[in-house]
């Protein structure tokens, strides 16, 4: 019988070895790894086991595991030695957060040991015995290891079957994928008071830095459409603003250009970039940068997106079809609209619910969920969140200027920020003409360079709050995303003790002064009346207006230099747009392409065929409609910049204040956006600090696709994304602080809630 250890696979051959492995589930060798994703189905699995049995006496098993299922109860990746496959084995386990090692014998199982799960802490695993005793134990190297836990054989190691894998016990919106690699392949705190201050600053320093030296760069991978299709000129990936043919597709020495200067990194290099007209590339250099605080821009990565031939890829383009034609029905018509049978919105959602099933979102699509985000918060309440609507209040103003939290002033000092704004025409009062780039002779002029901004057609009747897709899509037309965060951290800074609503002065705190929305529990100077708050000082200049404020752009220059990376130097992935010009080609028999059918056939004879290609005054198009004139911007879709940004930046809020506080009152626009009006949904009294937040970086992901120029897994990769760097830079500040025990605390995008303290960044139990 062999020995476990001579067990060895480093999957790079791209195919699994049947004579090593029995696969079950969902599973793929790519990129020198194994990745493994559920099929649908409330209880699944997908993983190898060993061909044959091995005898694991005086040998060992171990993974190296890159990545496990996203934290759930319920949703397991595992590594295990058995006898039979569910009641005798030993294995360790990471589920929700946790990573446990047990045993399985006759059918009972039992935890011998358990620890928070660190994907770095614990990217080893090994199942080892020796003299009749078996151990479970982890490594961050492969080579030092430490055991979690020894035990007498629990059961016989002599002819064991070896596997890993990934299952889950129920439904979830998105698990992810675990990913595996190379079977059985090669402080203390720092004193705040010290008499020298320079020396004190220069260990701070240097703590900082090894702490960044100690993270692991993450492999970036992308998903080789750049060569999946021979034959083909690039036409899976970004192009927009070089030279194409006659149809639209990448001239290839053009495209070479741009891979040279990005292999090379020679600012040379990018400036001989072959352009097809006037319209220059956005920032291709950005990633290169260095950052002297937070992850480096190459430190966090993005899986690979989607495909260009995948049914993800046909789905999510379905969509945002779906969305560009539904952009001017009112948010506060979507319940109506999506039980009455032939509207736009019921058809929408049956589509997404039969046609488009793998689109990224929810299992079953609904009115409440329809284009909404997956993470806590977005689901509940308004489609559009409270920050993005609400003002402030304050007694001493004039009724219908800033009294009320209805009138939609934000008080900013002194001044005040309008939440309407100047918004563009509609399909009602344009037609055809308020949507962009469905004609094919403007889309490809549009994609050799020509410039067409600035011919926004807006409606200047009013300034109005955001009522459907088409205002949301202008929002993130011409913001800088961190606006957007800006004004919630004023807002939450400025509300006064009361009831969120109305400015009355015998119920309504001293504006600016009583805080309606307190800080977060690591504070160490609010909120008032925890253990932490300080009996002699506020926060300021830490802990205080002037560190948010400050931090809020910080980390958006690091996200979005994090996420630009990702952009030129790693995926490369085509605009919605672009795809869309490679339907209408399809359709139009101007050339073939490797879609994955659904995609097709829903715009030639499914749902989509009601609309497209009868909608526009250019019969025939099959063509994305995009709500601006010059479409996309002239970088890569993924990750998306907006939703990076914005999932930093909510981060960041969330570690400053108590997400757990209620946003009480809730508003939403009525139909002509014109004013605010209560929502009396029966989850009114749900929503939290916290998942408006969550909302609001969803609001302004989802609004870019809303425009036709991003996809969903562009937001939903990039706001973690975000997330990663905010914690970075997080567990570097909290290095730097003079106050006793201050912490930030936050739940994650995931649900897990994380403390950072003193440099470390660790799980909170769930209470």
């Amino acid at each position: 019988m062999a020995k476990a250890h001579t067990l060895t696979d480093n999957f790079s051959d791209t195919t699994t070895d049947t004579s090593k492995w029995s696969a079950f589930g969902t599973y793929q060798e790519v990129n020198q790894r194994l990745e493994l994703r559920l099929e649908e189905g409330s209880k699944t699995a997908s993983g190898y086991n060993s061909a044959v049995a091995y005898d694991l006496t005086g040998s060992s098993f171990k993974l190296e595991v890159i990545q496990t299922l996203r934290a759930y109860l319920g949703a397991r990746t595992y590594l295990r030695a058995f006898i039979t496959e569910d009641f005798t084995e030993v294995g360790i386990v990471v589920e929700n957060g946790t990573l446990s090692c047990g045993q399985t014998v006759g059918g009972t199982r039992t935890v011998l040991a358990s620890v928070p799960y660190d994907p770095v802490l614990h990217r080893w695993w090994r199942l080892s015995e020796s003299s009749g005793t078996t151990y479970w134990e982890t490594s961050e190297d492969g080579r030092n290891w430490r055991t979690l836990v020894g035990k007498v054989n629990p059961i016989s190691l002599t002819q064991v079957k070896l596997g890993f894998g990934a299952a889950r016990d129920m439904q979830f919106p998105q698990l992810g994928m675990a990913i595996f690699d190379s079977v059985n392949g090669a402080g203390g705190g720092l004193p705040r008071r010290v008499e020298e201050r320079r020396l004190s600053a220069w260990r701070v320093r240097e703590q900082a830095s090894q702490l960044a030296a100690s993270r692991p760069h993450s492999a970036h991978f992308n998903n080789n459409d750049e060569v999946n299709y021979p034959g083909y000129s690039f036409v899976g990936n970004f192009s927009k603003g070089l030279k194409h043919d006659t149809v639209g597709d990448p001239e290839p020495v053009s495209y070479g250009s741009l891979l040279r200067a990005l292999e090379s990194r020679d600012p040379g290099d990018f400036e001989e970039i072959l352009l097809g007209g006037a319209k220059k590339l956005t920032n291709p250099q950005a990633g290169l940068a260095f950052d002297l605080e937070g992850p480096d821009a190459q430190a966090v990565t993005l899986p690979p997106a989607p495909r260009f031939d995948s049914q993800q890829a046909a789905h999510e383009m379905g969509e945002l079809y779906w969305m560009a034609l539904a952009r001017d029905v009112p948010f506060i018509d979507y319940a109506t609209e999506a039980t009455t049978t032939g509207t736009l919105l019921q058809r929408a959602i049956a589509s997404l619910n039969g046609e488009f099933r793998d689109f990224g979102g929810f299992d079953t699509v609904t009115a409440q969920n329809v284009f909404r985000g997956i993470y806590p918060g977005e689901q509940v309440g308004p489609y559009v969140s409270q920050f993005l609507l609400k003002g402030n209040v304050d007694p001493r103003k004039p009724a219908g200027q800033g009294r009320d939290a209805a009138d939609g002033f934000i008080t900013y000092g002194s001044q005040v920020i309008d939440q309407r704004q100047w918004t563009v025409k509609g399909f009602p009062e344009l037609g055809a003409t308020a949507d962009y780039l469905t004609n094919f002779t403007d889309w490809l002029a549009v994609q050799n360079g020509r410039d067409d901004r600035g011919v926004d057609q807006f409606d200047m009747t009013r300034r109005r709050f955001i009522r459907n897709l088409r205002d949301g899509a202008n929002y993130v037309h011409f913001d800088q995303v961190v606006n957007a965060f800006y004004n919630a951290a004023f807002y939450l800074m400025a509300e006064p003790t009361g009831d969120q609503s109305l400015g009355n002065p015998a119920s309504t705190g001293r504006p600016q002064v009583d805080m309606e929305f307190p800080y977060n529990p690591g504070n160490p100077y609010d909120p008032s009346g925890t253990v932490s708050d300080s009996r002699t000082q506020v926060g300021f200049a830490t802990f205080g207006p002037v560190h948010l404020l400050q931090t809020l752009l910080e980390v958006a220059g690091r996200a979005g230099r994090a996420v630009w990376w990702q952009k030129w130097g790693v995926h490369r992935r085509l605009r919605p747009e672009e795809f869309g010009g490679r339907l209408d080609n399809h359709l139009k028999d101007r050339r073939g392409y490797p879609f994955n059918a659904s995609i097709r056939n829903s715009l030639a004879a499914g749902g989509l065929s009601a609309y497209f290609p009868l909608r526009y005054n250019t019969p025939g198009s099959y063509l994305l409609p995009q709500a601006y004139p010059e479409g996309a911007p002239t970088h890569p879709a993924y990750g998306a910049g907006h939703a990076t940004i914005a999932g930093a930046c909510a981060t960041l809020l969330k570690a400053f204040f108590d997400e757990k506080a209620p946003i009480e009152n809730p508003l939403l626009s009525n139909a002509d956006g014109t004013a605010l009006v209560a929502y009396t949904g029966a989850d009114a009294s749900q929503l939290t600090v916290g998942g408006e937040l969550n909302k609001l970086a969803g609001n302004l992901a989802l609004f870019r696709n809303a425009a036709g120029v991003h996809w969903r897994s562009d937001y939903s990769e990039s706001l973690p994304l975000g997330e990663k760097v905010a914690l970075g830079l997080l567990q570097e500040l909290s290095l730097t602080f003079n106050e006793d025990n201050a912490f930030f605390q936050l739940t994650k995008f995931d649900g897990t809630t994380v403390r950072i303290f003193d440099g470390c960044v660790t799980p909170v139990p769930a209470p």
